[in-house]
């Protein structure tokens, strides 16, 4: 479910719009752990506390770790050789993300000079993990009190707002 030839960022995660959040679950893992009858809640937990990811879960089996591997499992090297591979059909140049969960200057460095090598135009973006993830527990949050302190904002009604003379 990417948008894209490139490997799925996560099998499990939340995605935020003007409607509302929502959460996205890779619906052929899912097809694949009910056919093995592995997708229950256990594994949705699990899926949530791994970030999305069945790389440490253990009673997923080997082939659909593979299978399954985000963005940042998957050897960049790989990434820049399938590319190298796809540039030929390609007039242009094609958008290519490189996913690094811990860069540093020795491997980037090894990294755009493979693209290079291989003769990739051109890549995108580089995506790395952040520094921190967000604790994950189940306890709940206070509400908001009834009248919080509103944001102070021009009104196109008052006569005397400089900003909308």
């Amino acid at each position: 479910m990417s948008q894209s030839i490139e490997p799925i960022y996560q099998n499990l995660y939340v995605k935020s719009n003007l409607s509302g959040e929502f959460t996205v679950v890779n619906r052929y893992l899912v097809a694949d752990l009910k056919q093995r009858d592995l997708w229950d809640e256990v594994m949705v937990n699990d899926l949530k506390y791994y970030d999305g990811s069945v790389a440490n879960i253990d009673r997923v089996p080997g082939d659909l770790k593979a299978l399954y591997a985000t963005a940042f499992e998957v050897d960049p090297r790989w990434l820049v050789e399938a590319a190298s591979r796809r540039q030929k059909w390609i007039d242009q140049a094609q958008s290519l993300n490189l996913y690094m969960a811990e860069p540093s200057g020795k491997k980037l460095d090894n990294l755009y000079k493979l693209a290079w090598v291989r003769g990739l135009k051109t890549t995108y973006y580089l995506r790395s993990q952040a520094a921190t993830q967000v604790e994950k527990s189940n306890t709940r949050v206070e509400a908001l009190p009834e009248k919080a302190d509103e944001p102070k904002v021009c009104s196109i009604l008052d006569p005397d707002c400089e900003a909308c003379q």
